[in-house]
């Protein structure tokens, strides 16, 4: 095995991998993933705070921090880690958990990765994170919500999931009037998906959220994506023409392998990390932090998963012209959200990719996409089967015709049939109501409200469902 502070030969690595029994790394449109998504059925992956994107206008489509991604239900509400509970066990019951609900786990669940369940003392079975029990905040009543802290505040004055009015910011305006969050109890602390803080790394590394790859994926020092190599050692090192675009990630004389890390050395001399027995690259058409140029130019070479997100079956990443990576199903074909923005804002039209998924605009779009006539027949819903439970980022929705509909951070998912071959984005930015409450505009269109707040004339449109 890899000692601290010591490096191995490729001869004395073939024998450590072939002890070790290092899980493989399967290929999925250039990401390296790890066998199980991040969560199991029933579990989902909710952004906290201000990322949910409580309001229609610039502020919120422009920056919407994704610093902390939480496990949470079914229904999108955080979950939490009790202190005191032993490993596998809950010591919260009788009035605490009248507070703290178990989030319950249905009786057919499974050990699933890290994930586990634990049988309570009234025979309920609960969830657990790494031998951690899970809870729920009764006073949560809304995605992204911390302690019964709603980021509905963070916009206009609306209702939030309880019915009780929040907020009261002009298009958020640095929520005006949003109280301070009282802290959580000292024993209690919100199960983060991201980051991670038992993950242990060697100097220069870190995790991020890698969108294009739908993965929380290594990166190095500049906050690049690293890439690992999908071909055994001690053979397993890239052979590339100078100048090559792949570049070894280098280990420091003293670096000290630990966890799923160690450190190889070359034929060529250089020391160079490997991660869960492959080695590690960068690429250099990684020009920006998140970036994942690389994905696809080398089958051999895949984003070093640490946690990848779950995909229902049958849909898949695909690059798109111009447009970077797009969310597609059944034949390659584009799948996109109806969105909405108010025109005086600008609504981060003008961002890379158009303006980023505001999962709590989405959520109040719903369904109904206010689509009737012509368009109804050029746009379908990505429709789930009846079995399908929310997992990771994705979620069900019912339709009013009784069937389900599958859902991406809070946006229903469409086909459009202007789309003829896989590729094509055709739909992309294409508007289909403007309607204002001004009255001038009163003989072109009556407002109405979908549940997002609006102090301006806002719109409707269709946009490619980015990952």
């Amino acid at each position: 095995m890899p000692t601290r502070g010591k490096t191995l030969s490729m001869t004395k690595l073939r024998e450590f991998l072939q002890c070790a029994g290092l899980i493989a790394l399967s290929l999925t449109c250039g990401v390296a993933r790890a066998e199980t998504p991040a969560t199991p059925p029933g579990i989902t992956l909710q952004v906290l705070g201000q990322g949910q994107g409580y309001d229609l206008g610039k502020q919120s489509a422009a920056a919407l921090p994704r610093d902390r991604i939480a496990f949470a239900d079914a229904r999108g509400l955080t979950l939490y880690t009790h202190r005191n509970d032993p490993p596998g066990k809950s010591a919260c019951i009788d009035a605490c958990s009248k507070t703290w609900a178990p989030a319950l786990a249905p009786h057919d669940a499974a050990v699933f990765g890290p994930w586990s369940v634990i049988a309570r003392a009234d025979g309920a079975h609960q969830w657990a994170f790494k031998d951690k029990p899970l809870y729920t905040n009764v006073k949560d009543v809304d995605p992204g919500a911390v302690g019964g802290n709603s980021p509905a505040r963070f916009g206009a004055r609306r209702k939030n999931g309880a019915g009780v009015y929040v907020g009261g910011g002009i298009r958020g305006s640095n929520a005006k009037g949003a109280s301070a969050d009282p802290p959580l109890p000292a024993d209690w602390k919100v199960a983060l998906a991201y980051p991670m803080s038992d993950l242990k790394l060697p100097a220069g590394f870190a995790v991020r959220e890698i969108a294009d790859a739908a993965a929380f994926a290594l990166v190095d020092h500049r906050g690049h994506t690293v890439y690992a190599l999908d071909e055994p050692l001690p053979s397993g090192t890239l052979k590339c023409q100078i100048p090559c675009a792949w570049q070894p990630a280098a280990a420091p004389q003293l670096a000290e392998a630990g966890g799923d890390f160690f450190v190889i050395v070359r034929e060529d001399g250089i020391k160079q990390w490997a991660y869960k027995g492959r080695g590690l690259y960068t690429f250099a058409g990684d020009l920006a932090p998140g970036d994942a140029n690389g994905m696809g130019v080398n089958p051999k070479l895949t984003v070093a998963a640490v946690a990848s997100f779950f995909m229902p079956e049958g849909v898949k990443l695909r690059r798109s012209l111009n447009q970077g990576y797009v969310l597609t199903a059944g034949q390659g074909m584009t799948l996109y959200r109806r969105d909405g923005y108010i025109f005086q804002s600008g609504g981060g039209h003008s961002l890379h990719r158009g303006q980023p998924p505001r999962p709590a605009v989405g959520r109040d779009i719903g369904t109904d996409a206010r689509c009737e006539g012509e368009c109804a027949r050029l746009w379908h819903p990505l429709v789930a089967p009846a079995g399908a439970k929310p997992q990771g980022f994705w979620d069900v929705a019912s339709r009013a015709d009784g069937s389900r509909q599958w859902v991406y951070q809070g946006y229903a998912l469409w086909t459009y049939d202007g789309d003829k071959k896989p590729g094509d984005i055709n739909g992309n930015d294409t508007f289909m109501y403007a309607f204002s409450d001004l009255p001038s505009m009163d003989g072109v269109k009556k407002p109405f409200d979908f549940g997002t707040p609006m102090d301006g004339a806002p719109a409707l449109y269709w946009a490619i469902a980015i990952p």
